[in-house]
C-alpha cells in the first residue's frame, strides 16, 4: 500500500519537528490543515511504499477537505469547504447549510409569522433546535436583530473558506450553542502560496418577477518573506442583488355552524373566508474582508482581520384579507361538503356583504455587522498559547408600514377540491374604486444597535508518553450592550367603522388617484384561476411614512365635531421613535473559565482518544425599559415610568468526547455534555405596556350601538361614564428580564467509516433533554401611575418553565464511483437522512385551542422540527464539466401557535355558531409547514486553468409551499399556499 499523509501549508514554514508533541501543538493552534492532498482511488491503489500526493481539484477536492475535517475532529461535526460554497446550487449560506445531515431551514420571514414567505430561507435549525451559536473564525458574531446569532443569509458566501457545524461541545468551546455551533471560517493569506487573485461576475433572474440582478466578487492575496518574518495580505469583496416574487392564497380557519342553508340543524364546518396577496422582494448583500498575517518567527504568529457584512432589504405586498365576523357568513345551499361536513366548494356571502381589507405594505431594513479581531499564537515543543481581542458592532434599522382601505364584497367563491385552491370574488365590484373607504394605518419603526468586546486566552501544555496528552485551560470575558428603539406595531383606524358610525363628514372614500389596480398577472404562474383585480393604496402612502404620508391620508378625511368625539384619540397617532417609552437598553457581562484534558490510549486493541472537561460560566444582565399606563383619566393618561431589572445566573457545563478507532478507517464516537443558551436580548426587555378596554359585552351599557356615541343618563342628562371596574385591564408582553437560560443534557454517538479519501458513511444517534424553554403565563399584578390608584391587571408574559425532549438519528453517505469505466467514473452521490422525534410540555396559557374553544388532545412537537428530512445530491465531475442536482425534503413541522390570522375571540352561541364552552371563545390554532421538497441544480464548465462558467437554478421543482392548520372536529386542512420564482444565475469565475 502506498503510504498516505496529511500535507499542511504552515504559515510558519516547514521547520517544525515532526514529533508527536509538535504536531499536537500545530493542531491546537489551528495551523494543521488536514486533507488538502488526500485523494487516491481505493480501487486503483498500487502496493508500494512510496509516499504520494495526488492533486485533486474541483468538487471532489472540496469533499475531501470537508471529510478530512470531520475525520480528524475531536468532536462530532460536519463541514462545508469553500469549493462547496461555490459549487452548490445555492445563493446563500443559509440555503447551503440545509444540505448537511441534521440541519434544516425554515422559509419564513419569521418562524412565528407563517403568512410571509422567505424565498432564500431564514432560520437555521440544527438537530431540531434553532438556538444555534454563530461564530466567525471561532469567535462570537451576531446581528442587531434582538437575537444572539448572525443572520447567515446576510453574509456573502464568497468571503468564506469553510463552514464548520459542531454538534457536540467541548469545554474549550464558547458556550451558547444549545443546538450546536456554526463557525464561519474566512480565508487567510497564508492559506495560499504567494499571490492569488480571483473574481466572479454573475447575473440572477427570477421567472415570476422577471427581473435580472447582478452579483460580483473579487479577491487578492499575497505573501512575502522578509528579514522581519513572513507577511501576508488578503482583501475580499462581494456584492449580490436578488429580486423575487411570491404569490399566496389563504383559506381561513373553519368554524362549526348549524344554520347553513340546506343543512339547518346539522353541524357543518365553514371557513371564515379566503384571501390572497402578492409580495415583491429585493435584497442587496455586500461584504468586505481584509486579513493581515505576520509570522516574525517560526513559533509566533499575529493575525488581524476586519469583516463587514451589510444587508439591505425591501419587500412590498398587495394583500386583500377578510375582516368579517364568522357569525355573519353563510355558505350557499349548493355548497359541497366532505364526509366530515367540511366545506370544500361553494359561495360565501353575508347579509351586509363580506367585510375585507386591501392594503399596501412596505417593509425596508438595513442591517450591518462589523468585526475587527486581533489574535496572537505562540508555541514551543511542549506548550501552546493563544490570545485574542475582538470587537463586534452591529446595527439594524427599518420600517414596516401598512396603509389599508376597506371594502365589502358580495361573495367569495372557493374551490378546495383540487391540488391548488381557487378563490375568486366579484371582479366588477372590486375593480370599482368607489367601493373602497379608508381603513387603517399601521407602522413599526426600529433602530437597534449592539456591540460586544471580548478578550480570551487559551493555554495548552503537552505531555509526552502519557495517557493524558495535554491539559488545556483558558478564560474568556465579554461585555455586550444592546440599545434598541422599537415603536411596536402602531395600528390605528382612520375610516371604516368611523364612517359606518357616522363620524366622518367627508373624504371617507379615497380618490382613484390614491390607489392602484393590482391585476394579479400570471398569478401562481397561471396554475390557478386568477383572483379578482383589486384596488390598494399607492406605494407612496406606505413608503413615504417618514415624509409624512400618513398625515396626508388623515388630512383627506373630515371628522365630525359633536362635542364628545375626539378624532385624535380615536384615530391613528404617530409614535416618536425617540420617546423613551420605546427604548430598551441592556448591558451584559459574561466570564468563563474552563479546563480540558485530552487523552489517548494507543496500547489498547482499539485505540481510544478524546477529551473531557468542564466550563464554568457566569452571566450578569441589566435591562432598562419602561412601564406604560393606559390612556384615559382613570389609569394614568398614557404616563410611563422607567423600570430596571438585574438578573444573574451561573452554569456549570461538563463535556466528554470519546473516539474509538475500530480500524484505521472506522471510528466510533461518544459524546455527553450539558449545554446552555441565553435568552435573546429581545426577550429580556424590561418593558410592559398596560391597556384598559371596555369589553364588547359591556359596550352597549355605555355606547349607542347605532351611532357609537355615549348613552345619556335620563336622570342627569349627562353621558353614562364607565368606572375602572367596567374595564378589562390587561398587559401583554413577549419579554421578561428575569428569564433563565435554556439548558440541555445531551448524549451523542456516531459510527463513521472513511473507506476512501473522498467517500464515507456515518450513522449518528442523539438525544437532548431540554429545560427552560419559554412558555406564556398569566398572572395578576397591581400597578398605578403616580397620583392614580392601584389597579389589578391580568398580565401575560413568558417564563422559563417549558420542557422538551428530542431524540433522533442521522445517516449520511458520500461516494464517488471511481471504479466504474470512463466516462461513468465521474459519477458521485451525497445523501443523508435525519429522523427527529420531539415533544414539548407547555402550560395551559400557551396551549392551542380550537375555534370551538376546546383544547387539543395531542402533544405538540417542538417548534420547527421535522420528524423526517433527507437530501440527495447527484454529482458528475469529469472532462472539466461538473453537474450537480440537489433535492432537499422535510416532513411537516410546527411554525407557530396562534399567529396573526390564526387566533381570535368570538361571542358565545351567536349566529348559529356551535360552541363547546360556557364563555366567550378564545381560539389559537397550531400552524404547520406541510411536507415538501425543493430541487436545485448547477452545471459548470472549466474553460481553462483560469476561467469557469456556470449555470445555477433554484426551485426547478416549482414547489408550492403549503401551511396546515390543525383543527379537531373539522380535521387538518391546508390554510396557505405559497409559490415563488424558479431562479437562474449565470456566472463567470476566474482564478489567477
Amino acid at each position: 500500500m502506498k503510504s498516505k499523509y496529511l500535507t499542511f501549508d504552515s504559515p510558519l514554514g516547514n521547520l517544525y519537528k515532526r514529533s508527536k508533541t509538535s504536531l499536537c501543538v500545530l493542531g491546537a493552534l489551528g495551523i494543521l490543515t488536514p486533507g488538502l492532498a488526500l485523494a487516491q482511488d481505493a480501487a486503483t491503489e498500487e502496493a508500494n511504499a512510496e509516499t504520494e500526493v495526488i492533486e485533486v481539484t474541483g468538487l471532489r477536492s472540496s469533499m475531501i477537505s470537508a471529510q478530512a475535517r470531520k475525520q480528524n475532529s475531536n468532536k462530532i461535526m460536519d463541514g462545508i469547504s469553500a469549493d462547496d460554497l461555490g459549487a452548490l446550487p445555492d445563493r446563500s449560506i443559509t440555503e447551503t447549510l440545509q444540505r448537511v445531515a441534521g440541519v434544516s431551514i425554515d422559509r419564513y420571514m419569521s418562524l412565528g409569522d407563517p403568512e410571509h414567505f422567505s424565498v432564500e430561507g431564514n432560520g437555521v435549525i440544527v438537530r431540531g433546535l434553532s438556538q444555534v451559536r454563530s461564530e466567525l473564525n471561532g469567535r462570537s458574531s451576531f446581528s442587531a436583530n434582538g437575537g444572539r446569532t448572525l443572520s447567515f443569509g446576510d453574509v456573502p458566501p464568497e468571503l468564506l473558506n469553510a463552514v464548520n457545524i459542531y454538534k457536540s461541545p467541548t469545554a474549550d468551546q464558547v458556550e451558547g450553542g444549545l443546538a450546536g455551533t456554526i463557525d464561519l471560517e474566512t480565508k487567510l493569506p497564508f492559506h495560499y502560496d504567494g499571490q492569488k487573485m480571483s473574481f466572479s461576475l454573475e447575473a440572477n433572474y427570477g421567472d415570476m418577477i422577471k427581473e435580472t440582478t447582478p452579483a460580483y466578487s473579487a479577491l487578492y492575496s499575497n505573501t512575502w518573506d522578509t528579514k522581519a518574518g513572513k507577511f501576508g495580505f488578503l482583501a475580499d469583496f462581494a456584492f449580490s442583488e436578488l429580486s423575487t416574487r411570491n404569490d399566496s392564497i389563504y383559506v381561513r380557519p373553519y368554524f362549526s355552524r348549524d344554520n347553513m342553508p340546506a343543512h339547518e340543524g346539522e353541524k357543518v364546518f365553514v371557513p371564515r373566508g379566503a384571501d390572497w396577496r402578492t409580495m415583491h422582494f429585493n435584497r442587496e448583500r455586500s461584504g468586505q474582508y481584509v486579513a493581515l498575517q505576520w509570522a516574525p518567527q517560526e513559533n509566533h504568529e499575529f493575525v488581524l482581520t476586519y469583516f463587514n457584512s451589510e444587508y439591505d432589504m425591501r419587500w412590498d405586498e398587495d394583500a386583500i384579507f377578510v375582516s368579517n365576523d364568522i357569525t355573519e357568513v353563510t355558505a350557499s345551499a349548493d355548497s359541497v361538503y366532505d364526509s366530515m361536513g367540511v366545506m370544500k366548494k361553494g359561495r360565501l356571502t353575508a347579509a351586509s356583504d363580506i367585510a375585507m381589507g386591501s392594503d399596501i405594505r412596505v417593509s425596508a431594513q438595513n442591517a450591518q455587522t462589523r468585526d475587527i479581531s486581533l489574535e496572537y499564537k505562540y508555541f514551543n515543543d511542549n506548550s501552546a498559547f493563544k490570545f485574542s481581542l475582538q470587537r463586534v458592532d452591529a446595527t439594524s434599522k427599518g420600517i414596516d408600514s401598512t396603509v389599508a382601505v376597506a371594502t365589502r364584497v358580495p361573495y367569495i367563491d372557493i374551490d378546495l377540491s383540487g391540488s391548488l385552491p381557487s378563490v375568486t370574488s366579484d371582479p366588477v365590484h372590486l375593480a370599482n374604486p368607489d367601493n373602497y373607504v379608508w381603513d387603517f394605518l399601521m407602522d413599526n419603526q426600529y433602530d437597534n444597535a449592539g456591540d460586544m468586546t471580548t478578550a480570551a486566552a487559551d493555554y495548552e501544555y503537552f505531555l509526552e508518553d502519557s495517557v493524558i496528552t495535554s491539559i488545556k485551560t483558558g478564560a474568556r470575558f465579554t461585555k455586550s450592550t444592546s440599545d434598541n428603539f422599537d415603536s411596536g406595531y402602531n395600528w390605528g383606524a382612520v375610516g371604516n367603522w368611523l364612517y359606518s358610525s357616522g363620524l366622518i363628514e367627508s373624504g371617507a372614500n379615497p380618490l382613484e388617484s390614491d390607489m392602484h389596480l393590482n391585476e394579479f398577472n400570471n398569478f401562481f404562474q397561471g396554475d390557478v384561476a386568477a383572483p379578482a383585480n383589486l384596488y390598494a393604496p399607492i406605494a407612496h402612502y406606505a413608503e413615504g411614512f417618514q415624509q409624512g404620508s400618513y398625515q396626508e391620508v388623515k388630512d383627506k378625511i373630515t371628522y365630525v365635531d359633536n362635542g364628545w368625539f375626539d378624532p385624535d384619540g380615536a384615530t391613528w397617532q404617530p409614535r416618536n421613535l425617540d420617546d423613551q417609552q420605546w427604548y430598551n437598553s441592556q448591558e451584559e457581562k459574561t466570564s468563563a473559565v474552563y479546563v480540558q484534558a485530552n487523552f489517548e490510549l494507543n496500547n489498547l486493541k482499539f485505540p481510544v482518544s478524546g477529551n473531557m472537561g468542564v466550563r464554568y460560566v457566569k452571566t450578569d444582565n441589566t435591562a432598562f425599559g419602561y412601564l406604560t399606563f393606559p390612556n384615559g383619566l382613570l389609569f394614568g393618561e398614557g404616563a410611563y415610568e422607567e423600570r430596571a431589572a438585574e438578573h444573574s445566573y451561573n452554569n456549570l457545563l461538563p463535556s466528554l468526547n470519546v473516539k474509538i478507532e475500530l480500524r484505521e478507517d472506522l471510528f466510533l464516537r461518544f459524546a455527553a455534555a450539558k449545554a446552555m443558551t441565553r435568552p435573546d436580548f429581545s426577550s429580556l426587555r424590561s418593558s410592559l405596556a398596560l391597556s384598559a378596554n371596555i369589553p364588547d359585552e359591556k359596550r352597549d351599557d355605555f355606547f349607542d350601538p347605532e351611532t357609537g356615541g355615549p348613552l345619556i343618563d335620563p336622570s342627569t342628562g349627562l353621558p353614562i361614564i364607565p368606572t375602572a371596574a367596567d374595564y378589562r385591564k390587561t398587559g401583554e408582553s413577549t419579554y421578561n428580564p428575569y428569564l433563565d437560560p435554556m439548558t440541555s443534557t445531551q448524549f451523542d454517538a456516531s459510527l463513521e467509516w472513511y473507506y476512501t479519501d473522498s467517500s464515507s458513511m456515518y450513522l449518528a444517534l442523539f438525544t437532548k433533554d431540554i429545560k427552560g424553554d419559554q412558555v406564556d403565563q398569566f398572572v395578576t399584578e397591581s400597578y398605578g401611575a403616580e397620583g392614580y390608584p392601584q389597579q389589578d391587571y391580568q398580565i401575560k408574559r413568558p417564563v422559563s418553565e417549558g420542557k422538551a425532549k428530542i431524540k433522533g438519528a442521522e445517516i449520511s453517505v458520500n461516494h464517488f464511483f471511481t471504479s466504474l469505466p470512463s466516462p461513468f467514473d465521474g459519477l458521485g452521490i451525497s445523501a443523508n437522512y435525519t429522523y427527529i422525534d420531539s415533544s414539548s410540555i407547555v402550560n395551559a396559557d400557551s396551549a392551542p385551542r380550537d375555534t370551538n374553544g376546546m383544547p387539543y388532545d395531542y402533544e405538540l412537537p417542538f417548534k420547527a422540527i421535522s420528524k423526517n428530512a433527507y437530501n440527495v445530491v447527484g454529482i458528475y465531475q469529469k472532462y472539466d464539466i461538473t453537474v450537480r442536482l440537489a433535492y432537499n425534503w422535510r416532513s411537516e413541522f410546527l411554525t407557530s401557535v396562534g399567529a396573526n390570522g390564526f387566533n381570535g375571540s368570538i361571542p358565545l352561541s351567536s349566529g348559529g355558531y356551535v360552541d363547546g364552552s360556557g364563555d366567550n371563545i378564545d381560539w389559537r390554532l397550531p400552524v404547520l409547514n406541510a411536507a415538501g421538497g425543493y430541487l436545485d441544480g448547477s452545471i459548470s464548465y472549466k474553460i481553462d486553468d483560469t476561467f469557469t462558467v456556470s449555470l445555477n437554478a433554484n426551485n426547478l421543482s416549482n414547489t408550492v409551499t403549503k401551511n396546515i392548520v390543525k383543527q379537531t372536529d373539522s380535521g387538518d386542512h391546508y390554510s396557505a399556499y405559497h409559490m415563488n420564482d424558479t431562479r437562474y444565475s449565470l456566472a463567470l469565475t476566474a482564478n489567477f
